[in-house]
């Protein structure tokens, strides 16, 4: 009873300087605008989490650089078959276009100096200098024309002719390696054309690689995922541009990217799933005013949702809270059934001290004084819910956790005492006019006044969370001025010189709902064991399907399934299959001056040979790319290269055993000391590695300061399913035991964005696991020392356990998989679960103090915070269904999981939780309804 008289004081308090309240409130609101408009954004939070495959990457990051960004293409020929005239000759004007375009500065991107940005080399495919791109296309361009016996132009050339060349190029050791850039499902049979036996060859598919200059992009390594900032971003936009040229009519063939455009495809997808999540917002709105029957209780939650993003990204902004799609997104996206949720429950409160028929005043003094210690222990329990999740290794959960505690701190001041407030106010103007039924006219105003704030409101969120800040602040203040100030002023006219309040009361109203809601909550409670005992069943068996869902990853959970982004990467698996994948890197540290570490090396590489997992040739060899012994063995075969290190270094370099090594470690030492200057020629005018393609696979200080490092790259194909990720590494980590006792190799791992994604996905798993219990454990120490009970606490947090259990064993069946954003369902699941269970005991002790039973105070309990609790739910899940019509998976998945996991949580609260009050609360006296 203390706790309630100090509520009650101070609700007195605030509803006697309400105004204060609401104009400070709207002062803060003012103030937090600043940060928002002005604070430069955080930068992103990452999502790596501490551990070597991380401290490896970023080794090789400091160490290595690609002088060139590579753009990959896939070409699907529409005739089935790309090694035709057709095909060859649109892809040979393609490529001729992007030159030509970029020798104008036209594949510059916005932001960019407008100059050329294709990377000119030395084509180790074809053995020839090369400007930006070479492809099958330029090589048989080449031979038709230059070959005597075909002597014709691509254009001009028959498709027989273009199968001779293609047989003549496939067959020549130097440029055989074109075979690679076909389709897996390449074949060849020997027919007669042109009166000669030839290898016919027919390709669905081919791959295509654009070199564009590193350095001009702003340099760094490549970063295939969400963030990465500007230079990212230009690299992206660049890719776009050569996709556009290449493209052309596509009439011979079809082309799409390969993971080029990641960022930009999340953006662009955002911004579809936006008009999905204004839909949320503004269903949500919509239905708090259908179910509290009340178009000023729509307008101020629908106002109170977008001032609650405001302060959200006022404060976050104020205590440096890092950005990100969890944060700048899922978080202000979670918000809104906890804000609604907040809302509904002090509105419903009040409402019910006004169907008594007390007057405005007196029915906010009793009502939010009754919801108020159980919307701030809501708050707290939330709280720390959202804060267990500090625990996680991972930043950008850790800031999700400080976001989103943010958030609900925010809500609980706004939409839990901020909004009723306003509303009392409203309904004081309301009582001193003139009290006439409401006319035809007046009707038409308020739904069109409701159909107006819901729709404006939803816009302006989204606006300001998503796409402008400045424009969402506009229409969210517009909603304020025309749906509440502009309405009110008119209330305020029309009761002037009217007699104030009586505070008498009025002819009670009962509202149909609450019957039924009544029944829900206490048919089932009747039979409290047989409840319980199905609770029992159904929480083990889908706890046992809780414990299965793995942590995957799949562009297809994130991005739509049709859109080029998947679509390109879904032709790469079916094109090239085992002989591509995302690349692995092997990190390799030491004195690699000394003979015995490059043998270690080398046994490294040709034991490779034997891993299933990598991917190889046409040929069936496992591709490892340019090594460092490859470098070597270029440079001992060009006596131009070793005459001109000799001159260079004053050391001789040769290789008296053949082995592929210079013989002495004072030889290897001056080899990498040339090529880390010069390259390593082909002869006096052509380069096959330039300096900056050597220190894309070797560090090498001429001083002897630092040790070397030197990264092997292999190709890891079917990486989106994780198991094969684990199995990869194993094998991998087997293989580099081969360097174990070489004492001048210091240092080996692997890394790569294969296995940075598993560790990503297994830490979000450890994530989980540490922050649930932490955060269930938090809310009850909060429910011990709030409600002073154990048997009330621990009722109320049981169905947070049913809750998640019953969610992620949902997640299995229904073929979801664990991943940085789904896991954050987790936490939101808490906070909702605990709200409700929260708001239903509490209002079930309350109603027992006057009860002549246990049945009874439940009865009364459904009555009043029941119907509110099916209010916010019914709210919510509309909302979040709405959204799982989104075209992007990930807002899709999202709002689909948070509508079920609302539910579960009603379910909890009016099914499960009424039997475990009736079983853990005594009876006191015989069931009447008084």
């Amino acid at each position: 009873m203390k706790g309630k008289s100090r509520a009650a004081s101070l609700v007195d308090v605030l509803e006697r300087r309400s105004g204060v309240v609401i104009a400070a409130a709207l002062l803060v609101t003012g103030l937090l605008v600043i940060p928002l408009l002005v604070m430069e954004p955080p930068e992103q939070a990452s999502i790596d989490p501490p551990g070597e495959v991380f401290e490896l990457q970023r080794e090789i990051d400091a160490h290595t650089q690609s002088p060139t960004h590579g753009i990959p293409f896939i070409i699907e020929a529409g005739s089935g078959d790309v090694l035709t005239q057709a095909v060859l000759w649109q892809l040979y004007q393609s490529t001729a276009a992007l030159r030509e375009a970029d020798e104008g500065g036209g594949l510059a991107p916005d932001g960019m100096p407008v100059q050329p940005y294709l990377y000119s080399g030395f084509d180790l495919t074809t053995n020839r200098p090369v400007v930006g791109v070479t492809s099958i296309a330029d090589a048989v361009a080449l031979l038709l024309l230059f070959d005597p016996s075909l002597n014709t132009t691509l254009e001009a050339a028959t498709d027989d002719q273009v199968k001779v060349a293609v047989h003549r190029l496939l067959s020549n050791p130097q440029t055989g390696g074109l075979l690679d850039l076909l389709s897996s499902k390449a074949v060849s049979e020997r027919r007669i054309v042109n009166g000669s036996e030839i290898d016919y060859w027919t390709s669905p598919a081919l791959v295509l690689l654009v070199m564009a200059d590193n350095e001009k992009l702003g340099g760094g390594s490549l970063h295939i995922g969400i963030g990465g900032g500007d230079v990212v971003r230009q690299k992206e936009e660049l890719g776009r541009n050569v996709q556009r040229v290449l493209r052309g009519d596509q009439d011979a063939y079809r082309l799409w990217g390969i993971a080029i455009d990641v960022n930009l495809e999340s953006e662009e997808e955002g911004r579809s799933a936006g008009i999905f999540i204004m839909f949320t917002v503004i269903a949500a709105v919509a239905i708090v005013g259908i179910s509290l029957r009340s178009y000023w209780a729509m307008a101020l939650t629908g106002v109170g949702l977008g001032i609650l993003m405001v302060w959200l990204k006022g404060i976050t902004a104020l205590v440096g809270v890092k950005g990100g799609l969890v944060i700048d997104l899922i978080v202000p996206i979670a918000m809104i059934s906890l804000g609604v949720d907040f809302a509904v429950h002090a509105l419903r409160r009040y409402q019910e001290e006004r169907d008594r028929g007390l007057a405005p005043s007196l029915a906010l003094r009793l009502g939010l004084a009754g919801v108020l210690g159980a919307l701030a222990l809501a708050m707290a329990t939330d709280g720390v819910a959202f804060l267990a999740n500090v625990s996680s290794r991972i930043e950008a959960v850790v800031h999700f956790g400080v976001a989103a505690a943010i958030a609900v701190g925010s809500s609980f001041v706004i939409l839990g005492v901020v909004v009723p407030l306003a509303m009392s106010r409203v309904d004081h103007l309301r009582s001193l006019g003139s009290g006439s039924r409401l006319g035809t006219a007046d009707r038409l105003a308020i739904l069109a006044g409701g159909v107006g704030v819901a729709a404006l409101s939803g816009t302006g969120v989204i606006l300001l969370v998503a796409v402008s800040e400045p424009l969402g602040l506009g229409v969210l203040v517009a909603t304020m001025v025309g749906f509440v100030v502009a309405p009110a002023a008119v209330l305020r006219w029309r009761s002037s010189g009217t007699a104030g309040e009586t505070g008498l009361r009025r002819k009670e109203l009962r509202r149909p709902q609450s019957s039924m809601v009544e029944s829900i909550a206490a048919g089932p409670a009747r039979y409290a064991p047989a409840v319980l005992l199905v609770a029992m069943v159904v929480t083990g068996a889908a706890a046992f399907f809780a414990t299965r869902l793995e942590p995957t990853f799949d562009v297809k959970d994130f991005f739509d399934a049709n859109s080029d982004f998947v679509v390109g990467l879904d032709k790469l698996d079916e094109h090239i299959g085992q002989r591509g994948g995302e690349p692995g890197l092997l990190y390799i540290k030491g004195d690699l001056t000394d003979p015995e570490a490059l043998v270690a090396v080398g046994r490294l590489v040709e034991g490779l040979a034997g891993n299933p997992y990598v991917a190889r040739d046409a040929e069936g060899s496992v591709s490892t790319g340019t090594t460092v012994l490859s470098l070597l063995e270029r440079l001992l075969d060009s006596s131009y290269a070793l005459t001109d290190a000799a001159d260079s270094t004053g050391v001789v370099i040769a290789d008296g055993d053949s082995d592929g090594i210079p013989d002495s470690s004072d030889q290897i030492k001056a080899a990498f000391d040339y090529m880390i200057q010069e390259g390593v020629p082909l002869d006096e005018r052509t380069l096959v590695f330039d300096p900056g393609h050597v220190k894309e696979v070797l560090f090498h200080d001429p001083d002897g300061h630092e040790e070397n490092v030197t990264v092997i790259s292999v190709g890891i194909p079917g990486t989106r399913e994780q198991t094969t990720v684990a199995a990869a590494r194993e094998s991998l980590e087997r293989d580099l035991g081969l360097l174990d006792g070489t004492d001048s190799i210091t240092r080996s791992g692997l890394t790569g964005s294969p296995f940075t994604r598993e560790a990503q996905l297994d830490a979000t798993t450890r994530s989980l696991r540490t922050s649930l219990p932490i955060a269930a454990a938090g809310a009850l120490a909060l429910l011990l020392v709030a409600m002073r009970s154990v048997r009330y606490a621990l009722v109320t947090v049981i169905p947070i356990g049913l809750v998640v259990a019953w969610l992620y064993g949902i997640m299995h069946l229904m073929g979801f998989s664990l991943n940085l954003v789904t896991a954050t369902i987790g936490a939101v699941s808490i906070g909702v679960g605990i709200d409700y269970s929260i708001h239903m005991t509490e209002r079930f002790r309350e109603e027992l103090a006057g009860a002549s039973s246990k049945a009874v105070a439940l009865r009364r309990a459904a009555r009043g915070t029941g119907v509110a609790l099916v209010a916010s739910a019914a709210s919510s899940i509309v909302g979040f269904a709405i959204m799982g019509f989104a075209p992007m998976p990930l807002f899709a998945s999202y709002g689909l999981l948070t509508a079920l996991m609302i539910f579960l949580a009603l379910a909890a609260s009016l099914l499960v939780l009424p039997s475990l009050l009736m079983i853990a609360t005594p009876e006191r006296a015989e069931e009447t309804d008084g």
